[in-house]
């Protein structure tokens, strides 16, 4: 085991007492939400699959970078099969190495080797073992959710599937195909249908001969299950289905929406779903301007907070401006640091000691904890603030309670100067300048001003503007 895995595990379960309820709830307005005592935007970072895949990467460093950034909420998937082969022959290129790989299921002990040349997937059986055991599945997952809830982070667990969307180099290591111990031959639609919609089959006992829907069924019912039971009383977890929604569902959606909320876990789906469901994820989206997204999302009925979990850029300036651009409209964004960075070893990868050349992306983890400060430290009344671009010149962003408080966003692309429109009368205010960039805040500068504040960015890059009224 890692030696920065040994110290306080036992601490940590005992003073993170696993019988709680939910801390999770949404604000007032319905657009935000309460954790801890505060109401928030989750300002996350992505982990994708490898932070539970690779028994090596050091999370707990992760989470006490989010932390100290003042990063709420970390996403991880919950698993993806190493594409690999223990002899080396086949390596990911992101690990450059044979790593230890993690799913949530048991391997056998022997007998035929799977694609990747280890034993076969036991279906029936789950990669479990006492806390602390952080070689296996559940125990480190376990373990992930307890030390971020010790840091005060929530933690958005995307459910299914392991990457079942055609691709064959993911379906030849995927545990379900029989090549690997599993019941498919094929990975689509398969691996997304499921026999009896609206009635559950995990209570059980497994037959050989049921069908593959009815194995696919059972399979995905009991891993759900396993997530609930062993992360559901950390409190601080939230459950994704499908978090990009770029290939199908097959007929598991309303299913395991009805399977997860009759347990009380808190649910993130699509916009079809929204009625139903607790947060709101917008489709998977890569242009830099965000806004029209996150605004339509936010003015959607009911009232539902609303994510953006994946979608590029992931690299350079354009990532601030997805990340602004999609908060003024008054959504939650997650930066996903995935291989389309810098280099394939950028990112939630550079937390593996081993991986050669590997860069833990730390300018894109200090621009979230920024915006996270900006929106969740510096505003003060942010369950009455909505998106109000009709505020402010065109290309300009603007969130506001009108009359109490303002938030300005210019994109490096957005006219220098704006007049604000305020209500009328008298009205004394400060404003404040922060910088995406950096993180750096001008003095406060009093103002007193009727029906318009003309406001100027102060260079040509992009800034974010805080007017306080008093």
């Amino acid at each position: 085991m890692d030696t920065f895995f040994s110290a306080c595990i036992a601490l940590l379960f005992t003073t993170c007492s696993c019988d709680l309820a939910s801390h999770i709830t949404t604000s007032p307005s319905g657009h935000w939400v309460e954790y801890e005592g505060r109401t928030l935007m989750l300002v996350g970072d992505s982990g994708t699959q490898c932070v539970l895949q690779n028994a090596n990467l050091n999370y707990r460093a992760w989470i006490d970078d989010c932390a100290e950034r003042g990063i709420p909420m970390i996403h991880v998937w919950s698993f993806m099969a190493p594409r690999q082969k223990s002899d080396g022959s086949e390596l990911e290129e992101r690990w450059k190495y044979v790593y230890p790989g993690l799913t949530p299921w048991r391997r056998h002990s022997g007998g035929q080797p799977a694609h990747d040349q280890l034993p076969r997937w036991n279906l029936q059986l789950f990669d479990d073992g006492a806390d602390g055991a952080l070689d296996h599945y559940w125990p480190r997952a376990r373990d992930l959710c307890a030390y971020a809830r010790s840091k005060k982070i929530l933690v958005g667990y995307t459910v299914f599937t392991g990457w079942i969307k055609g691709n064959a180099n993911a379906w030849a290591y995927h545990p379900f195909n029989k090549v690997n111990g599993g019941h498919l031959d094929r990975n689509l639609p398969d691996g997304v249908t499921i026999a009896t919609p609206g009635q559950e089959i995990w209570n059980k006992d497994w037959q050989e001969d049921w069908s593959t829907a009815e194995k696919t069924q059972w399979i995905w019912e009991r891993f759900a299950l396993k997530a609930i039971e062993e992360l559901n009383p950390f409190g601080n977890v939230f459950f994704v289905f499908f978090d990009e929604h770029s290939y199908t569902e097959g007929n598991m959606g309303d299913h395991f929406l009805q399977f997860f909320k009759k347990r009380n876990a808190l649910w993130m789906d699509w916009a079809p779903r929204r009625q139903q469901v607790d947060f709101v994820l917008n489709d998977t989206n890569d242009r830099p301007d965000k806004n029209s997204l996150s605004v339509a999302g936010f003015f959607a009925k009911p009232a539902r907070p609303y994510f953006l979990l994946e979608g590029g850029p992931y690299r350079g300036a354009d990532v601030r401006t997805s990340m602004w651009t999609f908060a003024m409209g008054g959504g939650h964004y997650s930066y996903h640091g995935d291989t389309e960075q810098e280099t394939p070893q950028t990112g939630i990868v550079g937390y593996d000691p081993l991986v050669p050349g590997g860069d833990k992306g730390m300018e894109r983890r200090d621009w979230l904890g920024h915006m996270s400060r900006f929106f969740n430290d510096r505003i003060v009344n942010l369950d009455r603030m909505a998106p109000h671009n009709e505020l402010v010149s065109e290309g300009v962003f603007c969130m506001a309670a009108p009359g109490q408080e303002y938030a300005l966003y210019f994109t490096s692309d957005s006219p220098r100067n704006t007049s604000l429109k305020l209500p009328s009368g008298s009205i004394e205010a400060t404003v404040t300048f922060c910088n995406p960039r950096t993180g750096k805040e001008s003095a406060p500068v009093a103002v007193a001003v009727e029906q318009e504040l003309q406001v100027s960015a102060p260079d040509e890059q992009d800034w974010a503007v805080h007017v306080l009224c008093r």
